[in-house]
């Protein structure tokens, strides 16, 4: 089973998203002002990694359709 590149860049966003989250709650526990601000960063480098993400999905045009379709001659006389 493969993945998506997409869905593994998804991942790695709201992973990166969910450290960040983490750092920055252990930083207020603690009282450790730089581990907080580090995990506060982390946390918005996340979230717009995962933004940059999804407008470039939204921003690639989607597997191409015929848009005219196309004419085959019919062969009723049985000449070609």
């Amino acid at each position: 089973m493969t993945r998506d590149k997409d869905t593994a860049n998804r991942d790695e966003a709201r992973a990166r998203q969910a450290k960040g989250s983490v750092q920055e709650a252990i930083g207020k526990i603690i009282g450790n002002a730089a581990i907080e601000r580090r995990g506060s960063q982390e946390s918005e480098a996340g979230a717009r990694q995962a933004k940059a993400d999804q407008s470039t999905k939204a921003e690639r045009p989607s597997p191409a359709k015929a848009d005219t379709q196309i004419d085959t001659p019919i062969d009723r006389d049985g000449k070609d």
